[in-house]
């Protein structure tokens, strides 16, 4: 407190104000404060009825949500993103930036709370990525962009009509393989059945069938065959189209009825359009599409080839949707499989389940309820040995409702149990105990005083009533920062918090208004043992009290009287602790990592060659690849004493010419090229397996080497990624500076220890076909529209129609043969048709070669070109690299080529989001908790002292990273905030306590001390039992925890270790604010009685 304050106590100054209260029947001083508190807490002691009713409550309820609550792997989140995606079939990557791209940017400007506009324009499609301001207003924005872009009335008759959705991550649940030695149709049409007799489940909402080409109807007709019938590919296309549609033609009222009249003559089959009539003559001679061209009925003509462990494959995928529960979905699948479908497949054809995140959800589960488990037998074992067995009996109980009230929390504000989600209830498991502890301990001391049953646990939860519902306060606080973190992550982790505050909360409710009614019927102190184990206990609870007290009384004793007499000693001693603690970071002692990698149980290499690689060229590359996996992998089998036919691998999916994850961070688009692969092999899970993937990962990027032939590769372990370590955005006016420099920073990258996979996604485009008119054309009557139409519809085929045949619009496309369009020559001998025959197209149109681009990305209306890396975290961290481009390389890039500009993007991207947000948050955060300390407590002052346990606290949470080797990162962040709730606890006890001494006449020094020996026990088992909650998680070794013990360790170390040095540090911070009110107000009065004093 302040002179300032309203309500000054002794210790402030005021020593003509005495004690007041009343003496109690045991002869204590009981202060008005003490004698008035909680109502609510007396009843509820004295009405056992109502005690456990509210217990049943929490049990109920939370059992009966924990059978509807949602579960997944992680939560499901809005991006906050609005995509724009139009096909424009055939089109070049600079065709759809002018067409598509360009315009679409332009629509979507202009709207509301736009963060960014990210585009792509690939081969035949763009895409714009539309990401919103934190807090916007989706549906409006969702339905804004979509009244723009449908106000575009210039985009290229060719291209389909606009996709605008948004974005979103799919809840993936199962992914099934069907491979066998037979034809992709017949793979293709297992699929479709599977997918169907999946999609019947009752738990089961959304299927799809992927990994297969779409089918469509190809009709090859060769140039002389056109002249002879002096007819063009688009006068064949008509006819195709004309003669295969269903139209409605209306109805005719009859007499008793009305009847629908309906024109028929769709064609589906390849037997069907080869009976199209194209020409007739006046003898009835005709000529049918049959006679004059090659039909096939088969695939979209790409280079995508699949295989699963070496055998074509096609995939069925299963989702959930927003209330569906992983486990059951995946359990009826699972089950369907075995039971019907296994039986039903053909000899030859076999199916495997390549991904089950239910899998990965059980483990998780698994994990983390054994750690909770482990965490809360030491917790009870830390409460037996201090305190009655009984009390640990009823702080357990409570613990569990607490736990499953707070899934109907859950469940009510529509969050999911998930990995992080649980994770909150392991970090609660260590705060949850506090408040139990301080009231249990509190009655447990009132008994030792010799107060009856009832009279001790109301006595003693009264008179911590404040101080504990202000800590739960103060906590919970101090958590609201996370909800500010933006991005992928904020969202991902927001459940933490929930679970946190709902823990809490209900923790609060049942350690004041439950535990004291089942704290009354404790035996008195002395009470004889009812069974030999409890006698037992009992002489174990007697030894540990009498060690503890004699260290209470000697060495705690001496630090605290030190403390208070050498105040500035202590203060002094502290502060070049904390110094010294956080040195250890810009040291480099103590590594800084963003955000963990979470490890998969997958390890997958992506493959890019250049632009205009072909698919076989690509195809040997990835036979490299899959032989360099099989060595990796044969190694460390025998370097963990595999016996042979064991393996840690379960499959091996193969793709050339299909890679995911292209447009946009959620994989919405896939990318069809013949240049590009991938090559990923799915592992055992985690506890099934001693290697790591990580370790695999190593391995075959060891067995592999270099990929020279690849402009792209990169191998990963990663489940998932918030963006790349080393991610450089770079923009120029000038396409060939912006090259330059991007290979002079790649260059510069490569000096870098630790820094490896260095990629620019700039590539040396793809040699193309440019054909300009000549002047003399137009004098055949010949526009450049009409070289356009028939030169696409020669080489990339007219569309003619699209049957709906099944699930599929199967379009219908008329071309040439491939042996009229496989060469350069072609292109010049092609014949186009004018007013009066043909014309070989070199006659009509200049041809020259140039380089495009093969794919085109966007920032913000302009083009940009984006430098990626990972890095050795053992040598170097990403935000390391990023300091010294900064700093150094990216300036002299910017003097020798001007106008060049960069950004940061990837994970240095999030975390300088993420730490803004947070930072401001906890600035706010701070001044919540300063006043919820500041109202009760009627200081100005006392805040200050109890909050500057938090940056104390911060000393042992990097105590515990030096000592497990740990980075410091996010989730690091995520555990000294809430730290910075948990670690005032001791103090405003500790003040709290030290009020009422002062109340009772005791002086500052002696009133601290006193209060700092008589509540060590309870802050002691608070800090002890937070650490035991936490410490299974802390020093977990599977592999699947290693993300988690960053937030647990800078928990249960800042705690434990935080408040040893608290214990001394609050009592000299006392002393120091006594001394420097009592100063201020002598030299206060000096100046009033040198203003008073008589003039001489």
């Amino acid at each position: 407190m302040s002179a300032a304050d309203d309500n000054t106590p002794p210790h402030e100054g005021n020593d003509a104000e005495s004690a007041s209260g009343v003496v109690d029947r045991h002869g204590e001083i009981v202060t008005e404060r003490a004698r008035d508190r909680g109502g609510a807490v007396a009843f509820m002691a004295r009405n056992g009825v109502a005690a456990n009713l509210l217990m049943m409550f929490l049990f109920v309820t939370g059992i009966i949500a924990y059978g509807t609550i949602v579960q997944e792997v992680t939560a499901e989140a809005s991006l906050d993103t609005i995509q724009v995606r139009v096909v424009y079939p055939g089109a070049t990557p600079q065709e759809v930036e002018e067409s598509i791209i360009q315009k679409a940017e332009e629509a979507v400007e202009a709207i509301e709370n736009v963060k960014s506009v990210t585009s792509t324009a690939n081969e035949g499609v763009g895409s714009v990525l539309v990401e919103l301001e934190l807090g916007a207003n989706l549906p409006r924005a969702l339905d804004d962009v979509k009244s723009e872009i449908d106000q575009i009335q210039t985009f290229p008759a060719e291209a389909e009509e606009p996709e605008v959705s948004e974005l979103t991550t799919r809840q993936s649940v199962m992914r099934i393989a069907i491979y066998g030695e037979t034809s992709e149709r017949t793979l293709k049409e297992i699929a479709y059945g599977l997918e169907d007799s999946i999609a019947a489940l009752d738990e089961v909402s959304y299927v799809q069938t992927s990994a297969v080409r779409d089918y469509e109807i190809l009709i090859d007709v060769p140039q002389n065959t056109l002249r002879s019938l002096g007819l063009s590919l688009t006068d064949i296309s008509r006819t195709v189209g004309a003669s295969s549609l269903d139209t409605p033609a209306g109805a005719i009222e009859t007499t008793d009825k009305e009847v629908r009249v309906r024109t028929v003559g769709q064609n589906y089959n390849q037997q069907n359009f080869e009976d199209i009539v194209l020409l007739a003559t006046r003898e009835g001679t005709k000529i049918r599409l049959g006679d004059v061209a090659t039909i096939e009925d088969g695939f979209e003509d790409n280079d995508l080839i699949t295989r699963y462990n070496g055998q074509p494959v096609a995939f069925v995928d299963v989702y959930r949707t927003s209330d569906e529960r992983v486990l059951d979905v995946a359990e009826a699948v699972r089950f369907h499989l075995e039971e019907e479908f296994a039986p039903s497949l053909p000899d030859g054809i076999s199916y495997a389940i390549w991904e089950d995140n239910s899998e990965l959800l059980n483990d998780r589960l698994g994990l983390l309820l054994d750690n909770a488990t482990l965490g809360l037998i030491l917790v009870l074992v830390a409460l037996t040995l201090f305190l009655d067995s009984r009390l640990a009996l009823w702080t357990a109980v409570g613990i569990a409702a607490t736990f499953v009230g707070a899934i109907f929390v859950l469940e009510f504000v529509g969050s999911s149990i998930n990995m992080f989600s649980l994770f909150g209830f392991i970090l609660a498991l260590g705060l949850v105990v506090d408040d139990a502890v301080v009231v249990g301990e509190n009655i447990y001391a009132e008994r030792e005083r010799g107060r009856t049953g009832m009279g001790a646990a109301i006595a003693g939860a009264q008179r911590v009533t404040m101080p504990v519902i202000f800590a739960v306060a103060t906590t919970i606080a101090a958590f609201s920062p996370l909800f500010a973190v933006e991005g992928v992550i904020g969202k991902i982790l927001s459940d933490i918090p929930v679970v946190i505050m709902a823990v809490l909360s209900l923790s609060l409710i049942e350690a004041l208004l439950v535990l004291p009614h089942h704290l009354s019927h404790l035996p008195p102190p002395g009470a004889p043992p009812g069974n030999p184990v409890r006698g037992f206990l009992l002489s174990v609870q007697e030894k540990v009290d009498t060690q503890f007290q004699r260290f209470v009384n000697g060495p705690l004793d001496k630090a605290l009287r030190f403390s208070v007499t050498m105040p500035y000693v202590v203060l002094a001693g502290a502060m070049a602790l904390l110094i010294v603690a956080v040195a250890l970071i810009p040291a480099g002692i103590i590594k800084f990592q963003f955000f963990p990698d979470l490890e998969a149980d997958r390890v997958t290499a992506t493959l890019e060659l250049p632009a205009g690689a072909t698919t076989e060229q690509t195809e040997r590359v990835v036979q490299r690849i899959e032989a360099a996996g099989a060595r990796a992998l044969k190694r460390l089998d025998e370097e963990a004493g595999l016996e042979d036919g064991e393996s840690i691998v379960r499959g091996l999916y193969t793709t050339v010419g299909l890679v995911a994850n292209q447009g946009g961070p959620t994989g919405v688009e896939q990318q069809i090229a013949s240049n590009i692969a991938r090559v990923e092999y799915s592992l055992l899970p985690g506890d099934l397996r001693e290697i790591s993937a990580a370790s695999f990962e190593e391995a075959w990027r060891e067995e592999l080497g270099p990929v020279p032939e690849a402009q792209s590769f990169t191998i990963t372990s990663a489940l998932f990624s918030i963006g790349e370590p080393v991610n450089v955005q770079l923009t120029h006016p000038d396409t060939e500076d912006l090259e330059r420099a991007t290979n002079e920073l790649m260059s510069e990258l490569g000096r870098f220890s630790g820094v490896f996979n260095i990629e620019s996604d700039q590539d040396e485009g793809m040699q193309e076909i440019e054909l300009r008119l000549k002047p003399s054309a137009r004098t055949l009557g010949v526009t450049l529209q009409d070289v356009a139409s028939q030169v696409r519809a020669a080489f990339f085929g007219s569309e003619a129609v699209r049957v709906q045949r099944g699930r599929e619009d199967v379009r219908v496309y008329v071309r040439l043969p491939e042996d009229e369009r496989d060469s350069i020559a072609d292109v010049q001998r092609f014949r186009v048709r004018v007013p009066g025959g043909d014309v070989a197209l070199g006659s009509l149109a200049d041809v020259s070669f140039s380089q495009a681009p093969s794919v085109i990305r966007r920032e913000d209306g302009r083009r940009i070109t984006t430098v990626t890396a990972d890095v050795d975290v053992d040598v170097i961290t990403g935000q390391e690299v990023a300091r010294q481009l900064e700093r150094e390389i990216v300036p002299r890039l910017q003097n020798d080529y001007p106008g060049l500009t960069y950004a940061f993007g990837g994970e240095q991207e999030e975390q300088q989001s993420s730490f803004d947000a947070l930072l401001g948050a906890f600035g706010i955060a701070m001044i919540v908790v300063y006043a919820l300390l500041a109202i009760p407590f009627r200081s100005y002052v006392q805040p200050l002292i109890i909050m500057a346990a938090i940056p104390f606290g911060m000393i042992g949470a990097l105590i515990g990273h030096l000592v497990l080797g740990l980075s410091l990162g996010i989730l690091s962040m995520f555990g000294l905030i809430a730290l910075s709730g948990v670690i005032i606890n001791g103090s405003l006890v500790m003040i709290d306590f030290t009020n009422e001494n002062l109340e009772r006449g005791m002086k500052p020094a002696e009133a601290v001390v006193a209060a700092a020996k008589s509540r060590f026990r309870p802050i002691f088992l608070t800090a002890l039992t937070t650490f035991l909650g936490v410490a299974p998680i802390t020093f977990e070794t599977s592999i699947q925890a290693q993300f988690l013990i960053p937030m647990s360790a800078s928990l249960g170390f800042g705690v434990l270790f935080g408040t040893l040095i608290l214990q001394v540090l609050v009592p000299a911070l006392v002393v120091v604010q006594d001394q420097a009110v009592n100063g201020f107000k002598r030299w206060f009065r000096s100046l009033r009685d040198v203003e008073t004093a008589p003039a001489e």
